[in-house]
């Protein structure tokens, strides 16, 4: 594993020295004043044209110096940022590298236990009369693939399945409206939704009759 002391990296902060500040400030405050006072016409235009003039060039010239130092004070961090972020990118690619071979063998896994479980459900489900009414998809979970529960729990769960999915045939058999129940448990694979997708559409159809 890499070995990182945060200790062996060095800063010097920068400094700047600005002794000129107040007075300049002073200046800017006292020509801000003064440059306020000032009401155009006809006879001062030029005048205060080049007056703007020069003002605004010394302010360029006081910002270009400002980003000038700026770009030498982040120059050392900006090399610094570039190194950490090659040292990451390899480890990066390194991890990726892993990630993916790691997921590949647990979807890998994923597929054995898959094949294992459809093989324990063509089993049990042939010694039910439904047999040709459920696949196995309809009783998988995406969690059943976890390596967290076991092939044994799954077919715990499996027989649970297929023994209610045998009581709830039976008992749709002594239904009322059974074949229309059984139609849609064939598509809903619960009792209960079917019996109520029936009794809805038997009490529209009486709705619309009385109307």
């Amino acid at each position: 594993l890499m070995t990182v002391n945060i200790d062996n990296i060095q800063v010097q902060p920068g400094t700047v020295t600005f002794n000129e500040f107040d007075n300049l400030k002073g200046q800017a405050l006292e020509l801000a004043e003064q440059i306020r006072q000032v009401e155009v016409n006809e006879d001062n235009i030029q005048v205060s044209k080049k007056m703007l003039a020069a003002v605004n060039k010394r302010v360029r010239e006081m910002e270009d110096k400002r980003i000038s130092i700026k770009k030498e004070i982040l120059q050392p961090y900006n090399e610094f940022e570039r190194q950490v972020k090659e040292i990451v990118e390899i480890v990066k690619q390194a991890d990726g590298l892993v990630r993916d071979q790691v997921k590949e063998m647990e979807e890998y896994d994923r597929e054995v236990k898959k094949n294992v479980l459809g093989t324990l459900f063509d089993r049990r489900l042939r010694t039910y009369s439904f047999k040709d009414m459920f696949k196995f998809e309809d009783f998988l979970k995406p969690s059943h693939l976890n390596k967290s529960i076991s092939c044994e729990k799954v077919e715990e769960e499996m027989v649970q399945w297929l023994e209610q999915k045998d009581s709830d045939l039976k008992a749709i058999n002594h239904l009322p409206n059974a074949y229309e129940i059984m139609t849609e448990y064939y598509d809903t694979k619960d009792l209960t939704t079917a019996v109520r997708i029936v009794n809805d559409r038997i009490e529209r159809k009486k709705q619309m009759v009385q109307m």
